[in-house]
């Protein structure tokens, strides 16, 4: 089989929310993907998807990245990225470049896992057992009070989840959000599992201070990215002083901005995002560097490649899905078996096709981009 790297496409694509999503700081109206196909002579195709929050991710992979690759044999992964970094020479790494060499490392591992016959997981171990879900369940929807915000949770709890996730930014007092957890504690019980992502909107130690207090007897599992990444002295103070684990990570570009965190116990849980820190080889870094210290490791949103990583690591007892049936996240209208689909009681078994095994589907990603292009051989 011809591996030679022959054509790389990219697309950005937008796809409008129903509704905006709030995080006190910010809205969200659309969510925002780079799609990227690597394929080589011989008929391989590797598929990859990313949020991107508006940047050119996709420009940045064409007009930079791509052509460094493109000619080469896509299974000499150490050169191929050696490539890439050669390209990045005069240019910083991190931002846009950092997540489009995301995109083409995972697509790498993708072509290197399948041209093998074997899942990508596969690469990392011969065995591994279903996980728990970290479903992505708690937006506010139109009209919900405490009570019927939390029945929704707890129909969910009722179908196996075990773990769900809440947007906790918006809220205005942190008596409001005290409120509404002690309503799904009052429904769902002690046993359900709860995160509270703060989505970067804490302005001060003192301020995350009074948002932590009401919870304290609530049973959070984590409160997440309360901080900007770099912020490793606010970090380590709320990690001391809430009385509720913290956790940081989610769409860095730089792997030592977690490393520092780690390195200074800053964390309770290592929020690890393969899809913006340079792929599935620094993302096993910083996940191997955290459960060093003894911390816990949770992998970022975008199941279809961060299942390869929790099943193949063994250091992550979850898997975070957003629901398909929720408008909250679209990426799944742009693939063609979403991870969502293979759950079964709130667990997701490890995937069984070559690869990654994530696919584009080519008609979705025609009608939501706004931009595309390729790079070809000759």
């Amino acid at each position: 089989m011809d591996t030679t790297i022959d054509r790389i496409e990219a697309w950005a694509c937008s796809l409008p929310l129903p509704t905006p999503l709030r995080f006190g700081t910010f809205e969200v109206r659309t969510r925002e993907y780079a799609a990227v196909r690597v394929s080589t002579k011989g008929g391989l195709v590797a598929d990859c998807l990313a949020q991107t929050r508006k940047a050119p991710v996709d420009v940045a992979i064409l007009d930079v990245l791509a052509p460094a690759l493109i000619g080469r044999d896509a299974l000499d992964t150490p050169a191929r990225l050696a490539d890439l970094a050669g390209t990045l020479r005069a240019l910083e790494r991190d931002g846009v470049f950092g997540r489009g060499v995301s995109l083409l490392e995972m697509c790498l591992q993708d072509l290197k896992a399948q041209a093998a016959g074997l899942p990508l997981w596969r690469l990392y171990r011969d065995k591994a057992e279903p996980l728990d879900v970290l479903l992505v369940e708690g937006y506010e929807m139109a009209g919900e009070d405490d009570e019927s915000f939390a029945a929704r949770l707890q129909a969910r709890h009722a179908e196996g989840y075990r773990m769900m996730k809440l947007e906790a930014a918006h809220y205005e007092t942190p008596a409001l959000l005290a409120s509404r957890v002690a309503a799904i504690r009052r429904h769902a019980g002690k046993d359900l599992r709860l995160v509270l992502d703060f989505a970067w909107s804490w302005p001060s130690v003192e301020h995350g201070l009074k948002c932590a207090a009401p919870l304290r007897d609530l049973d959070i599992a984590w409160l997440e990215d309360p901080f900007h990444r770099d912020r490793v002295a606010d970090y380590a103070a709320v990690t001391a002083g809430a009385g509720i684990p913290i956790g940081a990570g989610d769409e860095t570009t730089q792997a030592r901005q977690m490393l520092r965190l780690i390195e200074a116990d800053a964390l309770h849980v290592a929020r690890v995002d393969a899809t913006t820190l340079g792929g599935f080889g620094p993302a096993e870094e910083v996940a191997r560097a955290a459960a060093a210290r003894g911390m816990r490791v949770s992998f970022h949103e975008r199941p279809e490649v961060h299942q390869h990583l929790a099943f193949g690591l063994g250091l992550a007892d979850h898997v975070e899905v957003f629901p398909t049936d929720r408008p909250f996240d679209c990426a799944h209208m742009l693939i063609l078996e979403p991870a969502f689909d293979r759950i079964g009681k709130g667990r997701l078994s490890p995937p069984t096709a070559p690869g990654t095994g994530l696919k584009l589907d080519g008609k979705a990603l025609a009608k939501s981009a706004r931009r595309s292009g390729q790079v070809t051989h000759g």
